[in-house]
C-alpha cells in the first residue's frame, strides 16, 4: 500500500507512527528519526484510560471538569489593575489678585544691581541665574516670573510688586 509521509510529503511503502510535538504522525523511515516513536497497541491503550502520557514521557493529569481544590495553575497570572499614575504637584504661586509687575521692573532691577556695584555675571553667581536672562530682564525683553521676582527683590532689597489701586489714590 503507497501512502505518503504526513512531514515530507513523499510516496512510501513503509511509515511509521511517531508523535511531533504533541501530533501523532504517519511519516516515512527517514523522517521517523525526527520524533518519538509510538506503538499502535499504546495508542488503543490510552484512549479509554484516565492518563496519557505525553510525548517527553510526563504523565499528565485526568481532565477534570472545574477547579481543584488546592491546586494552582503555575501559569495563571493575577491580573492587577495598572497603578495609576499621579501628576507632580504643580507650583502653587501665591499671587494676590490686587499685586501686579511694576512696569518699570527693568530700570529698577538695573539701579538697584548698580547701587551694589555688581555686574551682570556676579549678580547671576549669587542668586544662581543665568547671565542672559538676567540681561533679558533688564533690558525688558523678557518678564521675570514670580519665582525670581522674589529672589530680585530679596537680593536687591528693592519691591517688584506694586498694588495698582494705590497708585491710583496718590495720583
Amino acid at each position: 500500500m503507497v501512502s505518503f509521509c504526513e512531514l515530507c510529503g513523499k510516496h512510501t511503502e513503509v511509515s511509521k507512527k511517531v508523535i511531533i510535538e504533541k501530533s501523532i504522525m504517519s511519516v516515512c523511515l527517514s523522517c521517523s528519526k525526527r520524533g518519538k516513536p509510538v506503538e499502535s497497541n499504546s495508542i488503543s491503550k490510552n484512549i479509554g484510560s484516565p492518563k496519557v502520557t505525553n510525548p517527553v514521557g510526563y504523565l499528565s493529569p485526568k481532565p477534570t471538569s472545574g477547579p481543584q481544590q488546592g491546586s494552582k495553575n503555575l501559569y495563571a497570572r493575577k491580573i492587577r489593575p495598572a497603578p495609576r499614575i499621579k501628576p507632580p504637584p504643580l507650583k502653587k504661586i501665591n499671587w494676590v489678585d490686587e499685586l501686579i509687575l511694576d512696569p518699570e521692573f527693568p530700570s529698577l532691577i538695573r539701579n538697584a544691581r548698580s547701587k551694589k556695584g555688581l555686574t551682570h555675571e556676579q549678580l547671576g553667581q549669587k542668586i544662581n541665574e543665568k547671565v542672559t536672562l538676567i540681561k533679558k530682564i533688564e533690558t525688558g525683553s523678557i518678564r521675570p516670573d514670580e519665582i525670581l521676582a522674589k529672589k530680585l527683590e530679596r537680593f536687591l532689597g528693592i519691591t517688584l510688586f506694586i498694588n495698582p489701586n494705590e497708585e491710583n489714590v496718590e495720583e
